[in-house]
């Protein structure tokens, strides 16, 4: 029935396929829109197989021995069909719709068309129930949506002014000066002046689109047009002044000149005085004045060129003027001597000594790997470290100290390590002493006396306040004030609370009294004179500190934070004081300002880092490279001249000034307004608010009412004064004055003063002038804070400037156009030129001799050169540059105004300042001196002609000769001496055993036997000769002589050319040993040494395998276990009882016993039986030796101990003890099928099959034909050649075989068995299913199929011998031989009495036949038919389940999705590549692909990749194996896979295949032409927007 279940699903499954194969049918070629695409496809078949297995069964047999009737065995042969599934490849012509059409409701054809993508654009919709018209959104039209619509066509947009169009909108514009109202399309004039009153200085005249400044009487308006300045100023034109102009008055000017000029007569021209003064005279060098005249002169090595001004190099190489040996090296101003290769140079600096020995410093490369300090030894590099660090394992690195971890750091309080070192740093209350190491106290009563009023008191980290007789402290703890209070009113010791809002605090009070009596005064008057001290300390609660308690933590500022105990703060570096406002004292740095700065020279230390501000003319990280005021030069020995005792330059003594400096001699204090080192930098401040700026440093400081870093800000709301520190005392709501503290009357808006008749000052607005005006510095409305706008800007704030293009008051007025980049002013109009432009729209360049910004400079250029009208730089001809065109060009630059760098490779990088030539060194030539002398030349223009021989290079600069490889001699034409070679002849020949060196390569010529690079090695095994070059004639590892090539055979060898093993028995050296080995052992030819058999060992192997030891030589270690016995020779396990396995590990399997688990348990019901013993442990509900017998009635379970609670006359069942049997089953343990003829509960129902060969069930009753019957009423018999349950199954019975029609199983002629018959009878044996045994006796051959023999003794059944005298001893049917008596056992049986089951893996008679059972199943030991276990099939089990089965028997189907399969035993999916999960149900994650979706995509851009081979899936535009490729021209679409269709030139989109059509053609693939208002429409769309581009 499983076999017909299977063929039924299987069925079923190929139905299923074909179904589907049947889809898409209903389409064909002829109808409309119908497109053919071929498809491959992997098509199932399930592949029907018939297979047959035989199998033994009891049947009762007539004509037994001594008896009627026994039970015999009878063949049965069983036939099943089974089915596998194969796939084929099977390309198939299928139809679809094609593209942009589509089926419904089963129309023949594909009638409805598709809305596609790329068939509207820009946003359009199809319109519904059709395809190919779009429903366009508000600007485009067209078929497609793809015409842009051009609103401003229509009464110009809705727009006053100006229409944009864009494509899909527009916008509408105003002109310069006009601003678009809210709603977006008419224009409203900007009033410019309402906004920083338009930029104009004076008055804002407002325009219509513009606006224009007016200055008030005795100014005239700036070039600028915002600006007013005086009728006569130094503004305009410089004043008419050559060098300053000075503003003495309003309208009248004076003229100044620059030191060493002197003013003229006509008051505005300067006249030099001293013509060494300016640009040096014009010298490049020294200048020395000769009457009105500068004469130049040079320095020593310099020599004045023809201009009188210029100083040259002397070239003393080129004039002979030196006196060096080998070569000379011009240098700037002197020269230096040079020596060839292999010299240096004597101290005389001329002559050249040949270097006989070349010292290597290992230290010179890479400093010998240390990481600080190294020096040189013989023995290579010693490193050593610098201080605070220590060398690490490797003896070269450099690792720091941590001193404040190893404890080796001499901090008193706190330390922090850094590289190289540590630091040692103080708590609050102490300054690190100048030694680095210990903290002293800070005595703060020195500075101030430590704020105190009367005494102050120091004490270790801290002090403290008291006062003198009469007073008493403040709340302050500073302040002393007079005792108001009775002395009376205090006791000793006693705690007063004081009241008020202040912080809670509480003041143990001591009281100490001393009374002075007088004798001259009353006793009353004697206590007024009473004095007192009062001594309080004071303990804050509640997270409160401070002198009075009234600080908290939120007091904390600059970065500091409270400390732990939240009564103090913890201020960062820099900081100090108990709130951290103060900074370090001068000279003091870091946490709680505890270090001392190290600055030399005056430099001047940050508080913060402690890193030093060095002075002018002092540099280094201390301020160490520098000499103190007043001194400069190498040794700070020199002393300079400069007023205050002031700074000079280290090396030139030129004055350098102090911050708040300047002047010829640092004699003049700084401007107002300016500071630094020689006044160089202009204050940030304020100036209206601020009294004046630091000289030194810069800082601003502020006017009473004002504060901030630039004293740009008033005093915040509620405080006054200077430094903003006094708080104002007005009532709530009530304004104080943020100058003087007074308090403001409530002023109506605009207005402030005490009778509220002033208005508010610039800058303020509002009721009490209290709001801020928000313009960006323009002014606004005293009274509603609207700004009013200068010219220039616009906007509520003012924040805006003109647009392009327009300027004045509010942007109304045009701008003209500026030319040659000049820009319009936005604030009055006027072209702004660019430097070297003049006129009202920088339309002219600057009139010769003129330059920069207005022409208003003179050109200076000397050698009657112009100069450049923007910059006033002259146009130096090649070789001059410098403003003047006074100064030639810098060594290593040339040309026009020295621009070109010198590109001299081995020249100094010096070339001819005009032309760019390069002076090459000896040794070098070329354009650029890149290149080195010819061969066979050197020196200086490769002159000198080389004497080398022997193809010795030549030094390109000395001449020196490089003597190759084994050369020697001034000449190089001396070969190295014998036993010498090399370079320079400096190493030593190592040849051996009278072999000659090659003098060059020093490769060693060897004697005939030796070789080598030394000739150290003799020849090798196989070679003698000269060279080894001729081949020995000696074999088997023999050696030859290395000279004569004789034959030396080694043991176990002999012969001429040792070709001949030593004789057996015999070994050894000429083979005359005799061998002593016994017990067959072998004896090794060469040592004698014997190779025992397995089982033996011992030097001549004499000794048997002592017990756990087997194998050669005994070696090998026995693994026996469970007391099992290992053989000596084969080291093969034999088992107790009861264990199997290799090693006897494994206890027998279920079902067998004893020794070799040969013994078959004799258990029924499913008991299972000891594995040593086979005694039956019987289950629940069974009883006797072989737990054949239900336990009895009344009782039931394990061990049958239970009783039974049934009604009296019912029975219960002897497993469970439920009461009555199951339907369909009966007996007292209810292990009986129903009789048949019966069914039902209790079988007490009668069937009703009333036919012949037709079966009830048992339980059902449903009647149904035996099998192998068929027919309506069950009454025929199956069909020849068919079997089973509805004659379903084929037979395949061989030799005659009888198929039986129930079970398929053959029943085989006399003489063969087999499942198919196959097989004759093995010798010895003849008859049905061969089960008789031959009585012919050993060697006597008989008749397979009626036993007759060829012999002539016949003893009778259970005899034998001579005579047929002895009696057999054969169990289990076995037969014994006539003559010998050896049992031939009956099927399944074994032994030598037959005693014994077949073992695993055997059946038939003797267990003589191999099952042929695979996959590890287990096969019948009497039929030799197999049992698959789960996920196998067949007759041999040799079928795997087919693809969607699996389990015993393939009878479940498997639940998998996505085409995987399942494991034919479990039935657990096995996923294919892409997809994952416990049913395979999921495909790949995005991004991830292959089996169990485990590797990443690798594709561009986000593309997906396809989740089985992980080739990228490319998006529409793009391909490529990454898909980062763009299509190529006319493809578009996914992988560009789509070729375009657009006609007359059109462009195509790469991702949807729209077609960009030129102009005069429309339509989806621009095929059509347009209509001539279409074109004509387009092109104004095209120029529009050519326009706005």
């Amino acid at each position: 029935m499983k076999n017909v279940d299977l063929l039924l699903s299987l069925i079923i499954l190929v139905d299923g396929i074909n179904a589907v194969s049947r889809l898409g049918k209903d389409l064909k070629p002829h109808m409309p829109n119908v497109c053919a695409e071929k498809e491959v496809k992997l098509v199932a078949q399930m592949q029907p197989c018939v297979q047959a297995f035989t199998r033994m069964v009891k049947a009762w047999k007539q004509g037994c021995q001594g008896q009627s009737w026994c039970v015999g065995y009878e063949r049965r042969t069983a036939y099943y069909t089974a089915y596998r599934q194969v796939y084929r490849q099977e390309q198939q012509t299928v139809y679809k719709c094609c593209p942009g059409w589509s089926q419904l409701n089963g129309e023949a054809g594909c009638l409805y068309p598709v809305c596609r993508s790329g068939v509207c654009f820009n946003g359009g919709q199809c319109k519904e129930g059709s395809a190919q018209l779009c429903v366009c959104p508000a600007g485009f039209s067209g078929p497609s949506c793809q015409y842009d619509v051009n609103e401003c066509e229509e009464t110009n947009g809705g727009c006053e002014a100006l229409c944009c169009n864009t494509i899909g909108s527009f916008y509408c514009k105003c002109p310069a000066g006009q601003e678009l109202k809210e709603d977006g399309k008419t224009c409203q004039d900007i009033d410019e002046c309402q906004v920083h009153n338009g930029g104009c200085q004076h008055t804002c005249v407002n325009t219509r689109g513009s606006y224009h400044c007016q200055c008030n009487a005795g100014s005239r308006l700036h070039v600028d047009g915002r600006t007013c300045i005086a009728v006569q100023s130094c503004g305009v034109g410089n004043g008419g002044c050559e060098h300053f102009c000075v503003q003495q008055t309003a309208g009248h000017v004076q003229c100044r000149c620059r030191p060493d000029y002197r003013l003229d007569a006509d008051g505005k021209h300067c006249t030099l005085v001293n013509p060494c003064a300016e640009q040096n005279g014009g010298c490049s060098q020294m200048c020395h004045r000769d009457g009105a005249q500068a004469r130049c002169e040079c320095h020593p090595g310099y020599q004045l060129a023809e201009d009188g001004k210029t100083c040259e190099d002397i070239d003393e190489c080129a004039l002979g003027q030196t006196d060096c040996a080998h070569g000379c090296r011009n240098t700037r101003g002197s020269f230096m001597c040079v020596c060839s290769a292999a010299y240096e140079l004597g101290v005389d600096g001329k002559q050249c000594y040949r270097i006989e020995m070349e010292i290597v410093n290992s230290c010179d490369h890479d400093n010998g790997g240390c990481s600080h300090h190294c020096e040189h030894s013989t023995a290579g590099p010693l490193c050593s470290c610098n201080e605070g660090y220590q060398l690490d394992h490797d003896h070269k690195t450099c690792v720091d100290i941590n001193e404040c971890v190893d404890g080796s750091s001499c901090c008193e309080h706190d330390c922090t390590n850094y590289p190289g070192g540590y630091e040692c740093y103080c708590t609050a209350g102490y300054r690190l002493n100048t030694d680095g190491c210990s903290c002293d106290d800070i005595d703060e009563c020195l500075a101030v006396n430590g704020g105190c009023d009367h005494a102050c008191l120091n004490s270790a980290g801290s002090f403290q306040c008291s006062c003198r007789r009469g007073y008493r402290l403040d709340e302050d703890r500073r302040s002393c004030i007079l005792m108001e209070e009775s002395v009376e009113a205090l006791s000793s010791g006693q705690t007063v609370n004081k009241p008020g809002p202040g912080p809670q605090l509480t003041i143990l009070q001591d009281f100490d009294q001393i009374l002075e009596k007088y004798e001259d005064y009353e006793d009353d008057t004697g206590e007024l004179r009473a004095e007192s001290t009062l001594a309080e300390k004071f303990i804050c609660l509640n997270d409160s500190f401070g002198v009075d308690c009234s600080l908290s933590c939120e007091d904390c500022v600059n970065g500091g934070v409270c400390n732990k105990h939240r009564n103090a703060c913890d201020c960062p570096d820099g900081w100090t004081g108990v709130v951290c406002n103060e900074t370090c004292p001068e000279g003091w740095f870091g946490r709680n300002c505890s270090l001392l700065c190290k600055c030399k020279n005056g430099g001047v230390c940050d508080p913060v880092s402690g890193s030093c501000r060095c002075p002018p003319g002092v540099s280094g990280e201390l301020c160490q490279d520098g000499c103190p005021k007043g001194l400069y030069g190498k040794f700070c020995n020199k002393r300079c001249n400069c007023a205050n005792n002031g700074r000079c330059h280290r090396t030139y003594g030129a004055c350098l000034c102090d911050p708040g400096l300047y002047g010829r001699f640092c004699h003049l204090p700084c401007p107002k307004w300016m500071f630094g080192p020689g006044c160089s930098e202009e204050c940030q401040c304020v100036q209206q608010n601020t009294i004046e700026c630091h000289r030194h440093h810069g800082d601003c400081i502020c006017k009473p009412g004002y504060r901030g870093h630039t004293c740009k800000d008033e005093c915040e709301s509620g405080f006054f004064g200077s430094a903003c520190e006094n708080k104002c005392s007005c009532p709530p709501g009530v304004t104080c004055d943020h100058v003087t503290g007074a308090c403001q009357p409530k002023c109506p808006a605009g207005k402030t003063g005490d009778k509220c008749d002033q208005d508010c000052v610039e800058g303020r607005f509002g009721i009490g002038c209290s709001q801020s005006c928000d313009c960006s510095g323009a002014p606004c409305d005293k009274v509603t804070g609207q700004c009013t706008c200068p010219a220039g800007t616009f906007g509520k704030r003012c924040e805006k400037e003109c647009p392009e293009g327009r300027w004045g008051l509010g942007c109304q007025e045009w701008c003209p156009v500026c030319e040659n980049g000049g820009r319009c002013d936005r604030r009055n109009g006027t072209c702004v030129c660019s430097p070297g432009f003049i006129g009202r729209l920088c339309q002219n360049s600057c009139p010769a001799g003129r330059f920069g910004v207005g022409c208003q400079l003179r050109c200076v250029c000397d050698l009657g050169v112009r100069c450049n009208p923007v910059s006033g730089r002259c146009s130096c001809p090649p070789g001059w540059t410098g403003h003047n065109c006074r100064k030639v060009c810098d060594a290593g630059r040339w040309g026009l105004d020295c621009e070109s760098v010198c590109d001299c490779r081995n020249a100094d990088g010096v070339c001819d300042a005009q032309t760019g030539r390069c002076h090459c060194e000896a040794g070098f030539t070329g354009a650029r001196c890149d290149q080195k002398c010819p061969a066979g030349s050197f020196g200086p223009g490769c002159k000198h002609r080389c004497q080398c021989e022997n193809q010795a290079s030549c030094d390109h600069v000395g001449g020196a000769c490089t003597c190759k490889t084994g050369w020697t001699g001034t000449f190089c034409e001396k070969p190295c001496p014998q036993g010498f070679y090399g370079l320079d002849c400096q190493q030593k020949c190592v040849c051996l055993n009278g072999g000659l060196c090659d003098h060059v390569s020093g490769q060693c010529f060897c004697k005939a036997g030796w070789i080598g690079t030394r000739c150290n090695q003799t020849c090798p095994a196989g070679w003698f000769g000269v060279s080894c070059s001729q081949t020995c004639v000696c074999h088997n590892n023999s050696s030859c002589d290395a000279v004569s090539g004789q034959c030396e055979c080694g043991a176990g060898w002999t012969g001429d050319t040792c070709s001949q093993r030593c004789p057996a028995g015999v070994f050894g050296d000429g083979c005359v040993h005799r061998c002593l080995c016994q017990n067959g052992a072998s004896c090794d030819p060469e040592s004698g040494h014997c190779f025992c058999p397995s089982g033996w060992t011992g030097a001549a192997c004499q000794l048997e395998c002592p017990a756990g030891r087997f194998g050669s030589d005994c070696q090998d270690r026995c693994e026996c276990v469970n007391g099992a016995q290992c053989d000596g020779q084969t080291g093969r396990c034999v088992c107790p009882p009861g264990w199997t396995g290799e090693r006897c590990e494994n206890e027998c399997e279920r079902g067998w016993f004893g020794v070799g688990c040969e013994d078959r348990c004799q258990c029924d019901h499913g008991a299972v039986c000891h594995h040593v013993s086979g005694q039956c442990l019987c289950p629940a509900g069974w009883r006797g030796r072989r737990c054949e017998k239900a336990c009895l009635p009344g009782s039931f379970g394990q061990d049958c101990v239970q009783r039974c609670s049934c009604p009296s006359g019912s029975s219960c069942h002897h497993v469970t003890g439920h009461c009555g049997c199951a339907p369909g089953f009966t007996g007292d343990g209810c292990e009986h099928s129903c009789l048949p003829g019966t069914f039902g509960q209790d079988c007490n129902q009668v069937c009703q099959c009333s036919e012949r060969n037709q079966l009830c069930h048992p339980v059902t009753g449903v009647c149904y034909c035996a099998p192998g019957f068929t027919g309506l009423k069950c009454e025929q018999t199956c069909p020849q050649g068919l079997y089973g349950s509805g004659c379903e199954h084929q037979c395949e019975c061989l030799n005659g075989g009888v198929c039986l029609s129930d079970s398929g199983s053959c029943q085989c002629p006399a003489g063969f068995i087999g499942a198919q018959c196959n097989q004759t009878c093995p010798a010895g044996r003849y008859g049905l299913d061969c089960a008789h045994v031959s009585a012919c006796g050993t060697g006597v051959r008989n008749d397979p199929a009626t036993g007759r023999c060829t012999a002539h003794q016949v003893c009778p059944p259970g005899w034998f011998g001579s005579g047929c005298s002895q009696r057999c001893d054969c169990s289990n049917r076995g037969v014994c031989d006539g003559v010998s008596g050896n049992c031939s056992c009956a099927l399944g049986w074994t032994g030598k009495h037959c005693d014994k089951e077949c073992p695993d893996g055997s059946f038939g008679p003797d267990c003589s036949l191999q099952c042929s059972c695979q996959n590890n199943s287990t096969c019948d030991r009497v039929t030799g038919s197999c049992h698959c276990r789960p996920g196998y099939y067949g007759h041999l089990c040799e079928h795997a389940c087919p693809a969607g089965l699996f389990g015993s028997g393939c009878q479940q189907q498997c639940d998998c999705m996505n085409g995987a399969s399942c494991h034919p035993d479990t039935g657990q999916c096995v996923c294919p590549a892409g997809v994952h999960g416990p049913r395979c149900q999921h495909v790949c994650a995005q991004g991830r692909f292959g089996v169990n979706c485990s590797q990443s995509c690798d594709c561009a851009d986000g593309a997906s990749c396809d989740p089985v081979s992980g080739r990228c899936v490319c998006p529409s535009g793009k391909t490529g194996v990454r898909c980062d490729s763009d299509c190529s021209v006319n493809r578009f679409g996914p992988d560009c896979s789509l070729l375009c269709e657009c006609e007359n030139g059109a462009q195509c989109d790469s991702r949807n295949g729209r077609c960009f059509c030129l102009s005069g053609w429309i339509g989806f693939t621009c095929s059509q032409s347009a209509p001539p208002e279409l074109n004509s429409r387009r092109s104004e769309e095209d120029q529009l927007q050519l326009n706005t581009s």
